[in-house]
């Protein structure tokens, strides 16, 4: 599989995990994390020392890439076969595939393990080894309750794997239940970035920020990831980018599971060289020509920033990494001083606009209106504060005279004019007769 030599992580799990001991595990994304727990999982199928195994992660596009490595593991191999298994596609060819196929490893997403195991189609009791990769990922997108039901499921079960960047407490709760005892390996520190990426932080305007993105996006070299926050913000910036450049491409969640697997093909072969993407990519897939990570916005969390910059820089590679920082954006300059406390920045554009003390914003506070504007007509200035044109003499209002006019009575607002109005035609009516009239 191209390793020359174990990597730190698959050196400490590959054996435990081949003494059948349960464990916990952390390591930095790019590792070798996904080897380290299949290749001794393979082996204990082989030699007969386990019969199956399940391994569930929390998104499709992790799925697939946990699959994809255990196919070129087990390559030529008859009996070990793995199958993945994920929502958002019909569950019929998948039904047929375990019936055909008849694997020793499944490799699936929550939700899609209890569709099937209402159709009976997943031996749980012939499970031995159950995985759970990216598992604070599972508990922060709401898995925790499949996930516990899942490990009722496996009466089986005699060892149990944990990947995770953090112990959140739904997973502390998860470990003690189903995870006695088990082995812990934290290599790094989980807020910590590999050596191989190099981080950046460019610093810019609302209004210039979009300018800088294709600056850095014209060198031919980059062939990278652009993370924003929503789906509606990664359409957004495809139209606007895509005038400019080609072969670029977005990514997310409002799309099918075929089209998501086109967009990824193709970035991964090269046809998209820039991929405008939301965090359901974040830890979901691995491109061996990603050279560059651009936050286009920030991530709330350290533990993000991580997961998306480790898109590069895998296996020992070298990575670049962009934070696109707004200087005239509170919140975003608060979270870049929290980033700065673990990561060390490079930084590009006008350094002075951002200290240590975040600036205020430029939004006003809710409930007041600013003391200046730049709209056309001078926000709150009167009339006669503005500025003439130039040429034009400046000309002075009126003083007001102190005389006494007639006094006139105002004139009605439209509303009361008309209820008024309404009032009087329908009491000025005559009042019908009650008579029955004769035809």
């Amino acid at each position: 599989m191209g390793f020359a030599h174990p990597t730190p992580i698959q050196e400490a799990v590959a054996p435990i995990i081949l003494e059948g001991k349960n464990l916990f595990a952390g390591a930095k994304t790019g590792s070798g994390k996904t080897v380290a727990f299949l290749t001794p999982i393979a082996q204990r199928i082989f030699e007969k020392k386990a019969e199956m195994a399940l391994i569930l992660a929390p998104t499709r596009e992790l799925v697939l890439q946990i699959d994809e490595e255990a196919a070129r593991l087990l390559d030529g191999q008859a009996d070990v076969v793995s199958v993945p298994l994920y929502g958002g596609v019909p569950i019929d060819p998948q039904i047929l595939a375990i019936r055909h196929h008849r694997p020793r490893i499944f490799i699936a997403t929550p939700g899609r393990v209890l569709d099937l195991a209402h159709e009976n189609l997943i031996p749980f009791h012939k499970i031995d080894i159950a995985v759970l990769d990216e598992a604070d990922r599972m508990c922060d997108m709401g898995f925790a309750p499949q996930v516990t039901q899942i490990m009722n499921l496996l009466s089986g079960r005699s060892q149990t794997l944990l990947f995770s960047a953090t112990l959140p407490k739904v997973l502390n709760d998860i470990m003690g239940e189903f995870c006695a005892d088990p082995q812990r390996i934290q290599l790094d520190a989980a807020d910590q970035s590999s050596e191989t990426i190099e981080h950046t932080a460019i610093l810019c305007t609302r209004r210039d920020k979009l300018q800088k993105l294709v600056q850095v996006l014209r060198d031919p070299a980059v062939h990278g990831l652009i993370f924003v926050r929503t789906r509606i913000r990664a359409d957004e910036l495809y139209r606007r980018i895509g005038r400019d450049l080609k072969n670029v491409g977005v990514l997310h969640a409002g799309f099918n599971m075929s089209e998501r697997e086109r967009t990824i093909r193709d970035f991964r072969e090269g046809r998209i060289r820039v991929l405008i993407a939301t965090d359901v990519v974040s830890r979901g897939i691995d491109v061996d020509k990603i050279t560059h990570v651009i936050h286009f916005d920030l991530p709330d969390a350290l533990e993000d920033y991580i997961h998306r910059s480790g898109r590069s820089g895998r296996a020992g590679r070298a990575g670049q990494t962009f934070a696109m920082v707004e200087t005239d954006n509170r919140d975003q300059s608060e979270k870049f001083q929290q980033l700065k406390k673990k990561v060390q920045f490079t930084m590009m554009g006008r350094a002075a606009q951002l200290t240590d003390s975040p600036p205020r914003s430029s939004r006003p506070p809710s409930g007041s209106r600013p003391h200046t504007s730049n709209r056309p007509h001078g926000g709150n200035k009167s009339y006669g504060d503005r500025k003439p044109r130039s040429g034009q003499a400046r000309t002075r209002r009126p003083e007001r005279e102190n005389t006494v006019t007639k006094k006139t009575k105002p004139p009605s607002t439209g509303i009361i004019s008309k209820t008024k109005t309404l009032f009087k035609k329908v009491f000025s009516r005559k009042k019908k007769s009650t008579q029955p009239r004769n035809f």
